[in-house]
């Protein structure tokens, strides 16, 4: 299962509820993708939530480390879409 952990940013200048777009990801991606803290062992991608499309969160601590960055629902969605392609690709490799 794929360890995401969730980097939100400081939430100065929120356009989307933020909170709710990762919970409505994380309902998505059940039995796929476990979402911890970015610092945990183990992380195979961190998901960067930035409330606007400034996306100023500090993402330093994340060097060597797959990010994908959020500035919106879309980009939300697009993340959900890529994990499950990817699973699909996963699943199809293992069957030959």
């Amino acid at each position: 299962m794929l360890r995401v952990g969730v980097k939100y940013c400081g939430g100065c200048n929120p356009e989307y509820d933020r909170v709710a777009l990762v919970e409505q990801i994380r309902e998505r991606l059940e039995g796929k993708a476990s979402f911890v803290l970015p610092e945990s062992e183990g992380v195979d991608v961190i998901l960067t939530v930035h409330g606007c499309r400034t996306a100023c969160a500090d993402l330093s601590g994340f060097r060597g480390i797959e990010t994908w960055a959020v500035t919106g629902i879309e980009e939300g969605e697009e993340f959900v879409r890529e994990i499950i392609e990817k699973e699909v690709h996963i699943d199809a490799k293992n069957e030959k």
